[in-house]
Order: structure tokens, then C-alpha cells, then sequence
């Protein structure tokens, strides 16, 4: 009979309570804040009838964010409902994977106390917590890449063809989730381009071509969405400024040296060494990318868009506490862990858009016959308007969110983007008998400016609340 040494009874338990912490973690209170106005885009997928509409819903009003997320939650939905908490769980279920797949990585390149620094290190980061009780499909998009990456390094270091094939289509499943997967899909490439390099083959190149090639369905979706987000959606909250020239050419230059560096220092390191060199192409090549792209084209480095670079910096961090000896890995995890936990508070504690509140106050007074109205458009936080108004959000941005909790009778209707004369001309022409409700995110001047006033009607009532304002106008009765 095979007898295990004691010493390594509690490495498999360890890691066992290391995921039921971060599980606690994830889903405490989890469902007490209200949905913010892009967790209801997934709401509002998920609540369709048919597969078809669920699709439909994500690739016309979700864009940039392929349809495997929405399906998923969608199917997890019609079992348990469509409250906060359990629109959320999904997420909280990939962000514990998550978690362990940061530990499989780590362990599989440096060893088990690496991986375990690592998981401790990412399960508790302010990042992690807060996309894990997130109803979006970041925490998806972080497991699926570092499964892929997890793979891949399996395949490269023997693994069999089942093991490829599951490379190859983690990686495809991650494609179908976020855009952003093709920033990782990037990385695989330069660490094949390494491989050559070094050794003249590469084992794991099939696995990135299996991917690449089941997402070629989606690729026309994806050149024609991408126009869209490059100079409409990304706008709402990224901003439309651009770097000067000279600017331009120093992040251009910048991330090139840096990606080629990357990719050709150290052609003979060790198979430690290698591994890390490895991570710092996971982790860097995709943050570079997306700050080349804000200086030379419009600002579009989101730090959400690049988690799962950062889930890898954790392997990183590990890897250098570990470098520092077992004393300095161990007090660091403990402390930064720690750390980590009393910001964990803080980030779940952040504003939320009060979406229960603005309902109820609409509800609590509004005539059933008063029309409530939304913007449609894209428009930054600056002001600014994108120059295609008419492709941003046909029925406002914010009717998705107010609708989750809103359920009175009142008819909807939209504004047209950044045109203030024709909104005030809409509102005025469909004022109720009681009146009528503009729910607005411009700014305080630019919302007033699109209310008739007059003598024939009269600003009611306005209020603000966090970044939404409210007002509701009314006809001043026949004298």
C-alpha cells in the first residue's frame, strides 16, 4: 500500500480552503446593491425567450462582447431566476475558477509554493473581487485565458493531443466572450514566434490555429462591430482625446521596443526563467497594445479589458517574492493578502447608479399616461458627441437598467442624440395630461436644455442622483 508523506496532506486542503475563502469572499452580500446600468444589458439578454433572441439582444445592444457569456447566464437563469444575486453567481463561479487556474498556472511553471503565493495574491486583489460580483462576463473572459494559457504550457511541455485539442478550444470559447480574448490570442503568438526562436519548432502553434479558425464564423461580426466600438460605444466612458504626434511616436516606439524585447531577451534562459518570460508576454503584450492604440488612434485601455493580464502579473509578483527566498514569499503573501482583504470593503462599498431610488420616485408620483424619456447616442463623459448618432443605442442607454426595476405602464420614448431643439420639440409634442419624464446622464445645462419651457409647460420637479438626473416637465393648464 502507497503511503503519503504527511508534509504533503495539507498542500491539496490548503488550496481547497484558499477557494472556499474566495468563494465566501465573492458572494458575500452579493446581491444587496442594485444592477449597474451594464450589468442589466445582461439581464435583458439573459431574460429572452429563445437562444435566437438572446443573441440577437448581445450582439445588437452588448457590443464587443460575443454571445457565449449572455447564453450561459441566460441558461443559469431560467433555473434560479433573475434576481441580483443570482444574475451575479456566474460570475462569482468563474472568479473562483479563476483562482484556481492562477494556482494551476503558477504551480505548473514554478512549483507549488509559487502557485499557491499566486492564488492568494489574485483571490483577494480589489480587481478580482470586484469583476467576480460583477453580472458581466469578465471573470468568464480571466478563467477561460488562463485556462487556455494553462493548457498551452501543457501541450509545450509534452501534454497529448486531447490536451491540445483543449487548448485550442478554451482558447476559441474565450474568443466568444470578449474582444479582448484576442489581445491573449496576440501574446500566444509572440510566445510561438519565442519558441521558433529558441528551439526552431513549436508544439503548441496547432492550438492557437484550432482557435482562430472556430472563431472564423464570427469574424465579420467582429470587423463590423469593431468600428462601432472604435469610435462610438468605447466614447461613453474612454473619451474621444488622442495624444499629440510626438506622444504618439514615443508610446508607438515604446511598446514596440518593449514587445520585442519580450520576445527576443534571454534566448537561452533556463526553464524557470523561461517560464516567467513567458508570463510577462501574457501579461504585458495586450496592456501594450491597448496604450499604443490610445496614442496613436482614441483613448481604449480599460483595465477590464486587460484582467486577465493582470491575474497573470500575479503568477509575476509570486515569482519574484519567491526569488527573495521562502521567508520573503510567505510574510509577502501574507501580507499583501492581507492588505488586499481590507480593500476588498471599499471597492464593494463603491456608488452604485441608484436605480431602485429613481424608480420608486417615478413610480410614487408619475401619471400612468406620462411618457418617459431617454437619450439615445453615445456621448463621453466630456460632452462630447460621437460623430454617428444614429448607431448608439436607438432606444437610450439607460431605458435597459431603469426597465429591470421600473414595471409601471407609462409609454417609453427617445431623444434624439445631441440635438437639444428637436428633443424639446419631442417632449413637448408628447406631453401627458400630468406631464412628462426625462432620465438623463448629460450634463446638468445640456439636460435642461433639451426640456420645453415656456409658457405652455414648466420644469416640475428635478433631482439628482449620483451621476442620473431626473426632471419631469408639465403644461401649464389654460388660463
Amino acid at each position: 500500500m502507497t503511503r503519503v508523506c504527511g508534509c504533503c496532506r495539507p498542500r491539496p486542503l490548503a488550496v481547497i480552503a484558499l477557494l472556499a475563502a474566495a468563494a465566501a469572499v465573492y458572494a458575500y452580500h452579493v446581491g444587496r446593491a442594485p444592477l449597474a446600468a451594464s450589468e442589466a444589458y445582461s439581464a435583458l439578454a439573459a431574460a429572452q425567450a429563445s437562444v435566437e433572441s438572446v443573441a440577437r439582444s448581445a450582439l445588437s445592444l452588448d457590443p464587443g462582447k460575443p454571445v457565449l457569456y449572455h447564453l450561459l447566464l441566460h441558461g443559469f437563469c431560467r433555473v434560479v431566476g433573475q434576481s441580483e444575486a443570482a444574475l451575479r453567481s456566474v460570475s462569482i463561479a468563474f472568479g473562483v475558477a479563476a483562482v484556481y487556474f492562477v494556482f494551476a498556472l503558477g504551480q505548473e511553471l514554478f512549483g507549488f509554493e509559487v502557485g499557491f503565493c499566486a492564488a492568494v495574491l489574485w483571490a483577494f486583489n480589489p480587481l478580482a473581487g470586484v469583476l467576480a460580483r460583477w453580472a458581466r462576463m469578465y471573470s468568464m473572459l480571466i478563467a477561460l485565458a488562463l485556462g487556455h494559457v494553462l493548457a498551452m504550457e501543457k501541450v509545450r511541455r509534452g501534454s497529448g493531443v486531447a490536451m491540445l485539442l483543449g487548448a485550442g478550444v478554451v482558447g476559441s470559447a474565450m474568443l466568444y466572450v470578449h474582444f479582448g480574448a484576442i489581445l491573449i490570442v496576440a501574446a500566444d503568438l509572440v510566445v510561438i514566434f519565442r519558441e521558433l526562436r529558441r528551439t526552431g519548432t513549436s508544439r503548441c502553434w496547432p492550438a492557437a490555429a484550432i482557435a482562430c479558425i472556430l472563431f472564423l464564423p464570427f469574424v465579420p461580426i467582429t470587423i463590423a462591430q469593431s468600428r462601432a466600438l472604435l469610435f462610438g460605444h468605447w466614447m461613453d466612458w474612454l473619451g474621444v482625446s488622442k495624444g499629440s504626434p510626438s506622444q504618439m511616436l514615443l508610446f508607438g516606439c515604446g511598446a514596440a521596443a518593449a514587445v520585442l524585447w519580450l520576445g527576443l531577451a534571454a534566448p537561452q534562459a533556463e526553464r524557470r526563467r523561461e517560464g516567467l518570460q513567458q508570463c510577462l508576454l501574457y501579461a504585458l503584450v495586450p496592456m501594450l497594445a491597448l496604450a499604443a492604440g490610445s496614442a496613436l488612434v482614441r483613448p481604449m485601455f480599460e483595465v477590464r479589458y486587460v484582467s486577465p493580464s493582470f491575474a497573470m502579473l500575479a503568477v509575476v509578483a509570486a515569482y519574484w517574492l519567491d526569488c527573495g527566498g521562502a521567508w520573503l514569499r510567505n510574510l509577502g503573501t501574507v501580507a499583501i493578502g492581507a492588505l488586499s482583504l481590507m480593500l476588498l470593503p471599499l471597492c464593494y462599498g463603491a456608488p452604485r447608479d441608484p436605480w431602485p431610488a429613481i424608480a420608486a420616485k417615478i413610480g410614487a408620483v408619475a401619471n400612468p399616461s406620462e411618457p418617459i424619456f431617454f437619450e439615445a447616442g453615445f456621448f463621453s463623459p466630456d460632452g462630447q458627441v460621437n460623430p454617428f448618432p444614429d448607431q448608439g443605442f436607438p432606444q437610450g442607454f439607460f431605458r435597459v437598467p431603469f426597465d429591470y426595476y421600473f414595471h409601471g405602464a407609462n409609454p417609453r420614448a427617445v431623444l434624439p442624440a445631441a440635438q437639444p431643439a428637436a428633443a424639446r420639440k419631442v417632449i413637448a409634442a408628447q406631453l401627458g395630461h400630468g406631464g412628462a419624464w426625462l432620465v438623463s446622464a448629460r450634463k446638468w445645462p445640456d439636460a435642461l436644455a433639451e426640456l420645453p419651457r415656456g409658457r405652455d409647460c414648466r420644469l416640475d420637479y428635478s433631482g439628482r442622483f449620483s451621476r442620473i438626473s431626473v426632471f419631469h416637465v408639465k403644461p401649464v393648464p389654460d388660463r
